[in-house]
């Protein structure tokens, strides 16, 4: 099962209270004690958890939760790993501190970034078991409140990425990003000039980002890491690009595809089963969270054509996306 720790529901009752919704309520209906809030370190599973903030937005009329509940995040909420953020000498190692260390923070959250001389994209992509709209929204600003804290407010990305579509409400995302917002885009995250990646940190210090690192590495993870839940991130990671295949995968995990497949079979999982639950996933939130036309949902999904997006589809869900979209449109309207 995969989880997320209780920290990241900070704020959360008083975001609830704040748009009128009761939050205690929710929180029963969804089986969190109130106690584990009172625990940071405390594992959630990011299902339930996904499920409640998109159920208190729904409840409450609220598109902007998640992003409400971001600007309640502080750079200390990280837990252990703030010892090592602010010691670590700029923002760049902070970001690929980041992806090293992105399971002391939950185990649905795939970072990467890519950098030239002029741009650096930071890419923020979440399993589907936990890809609500404001779960996204929570997860991108959380990122941001990260790399600008760890620098003492200086760093700004140029443009912030979010798949989701555009909010009715823009005046709280203005507040909270001082940048260009791109909604509907390809992916989410965050693009920045390379020079802001060098920007220091607050208490730059080789020697206590060793002790840091060290104290982390002491610290037993509580599931180790599955194959196949690193292949489920490359893949995500990897469909827009059209690369999700069992070879561009192995060699983003660093091993051969045979390794790959015997490592995969070990665990019960076969890769092609994994492409299809990452798929299936994607598509049904890309249908019903977004306006984006089908063809654009296609490509997101690492198909080379509308046709061949189509006939996978019908064969998974056994209507064409445009007929499965409108279908669940209407069943919208009917509960309204």
């Amino acid at each position: 099962m995969h989880q997320v720790r209780a920290v990241i529901l900070t704020g959360y009752l008083e975001v609830a209270k704040h748009v009128c919704l009761d939050g205690p309520r929710m929180l029963r209906e969804m089986d969190i004690s109130l106690q584990s809030l009172s625990h940071p370190e405390s594992p959630l599973p990011a299902a339930t958890v996904n499920k409640l903030l998109e159920r208190s937005a729904a409840e409450s009329g609220c598109d902007n939760f998640g992003l409400f509940m971001a600007e309640c995040r502080s750079f200390a909420s990280l837990g252990p790993l703030s010892l090592l953020f602010e010691h670590l000498p700029n923002v760049r190692e902070v970001a690929k501190a980041s992806i090293a260390y992105r399971r002391y923070m939950n185990d649905v959250i795939h970072i990467s970034m890519e950098e030239d001389a002029d741009t650096c994209v930071l890419r923020v992509e979440v399993l589907p078991i936990a890809m609500g709209v404001q779960m996204l929204d929570l997860v991108v600003g959380s990122g941001y409140r990260i790399l600008s804290g760890v620098s003492a407010d200086r760093w700004r990305p140029s443009s912030v990425h979010l798949v989701r579509p555009e909010p009715k409400d823009l005046a709280p995302w203005r507040r909270f990003y001082p940048c260009r917002i791109e909604f509907e885009s390809n992916f989410n995250g965050y693009v920045a000039p390379s020079s802001s990646m060098r920007l220091p940190t607050l208490l730059p210090d080789a020697t206590m980002a060793k002790h840091a690192e060290h104290l982390l590495h002491l610290v037993p993870l509580p599931n180790p890491d599955k194959v196949g839940d690193s292949v489920r991130r490359a893949i995500t990671l990897l469909l827009p690009s059209g690369k999700a295949t069992v070879q561009q995968v192995a060699s983003h995990l660093g091993m051969s595809p045979r390794t790959l497949q015997r490592r995969l079979e070990q665990e019960g999982v076969v890769f092609g089963e994994l492409l299809n639950e990452i798929r299936r996933g994607l598509a049904t939130h890309y249908l019903t969270g977004s306006t984006r036309p089908i063809i654009v949902i296609g490509g997101l999904l690492g198909f080379a054509s509308p046709g061949s997006f189509t006939r996978w589809f019908v064969g998974e869900f056994g209507v064409p996306p445009r007929t499965w979209r409108a279908e669940q449109e209407e069943g919208e309207l009917e509960t309204a």
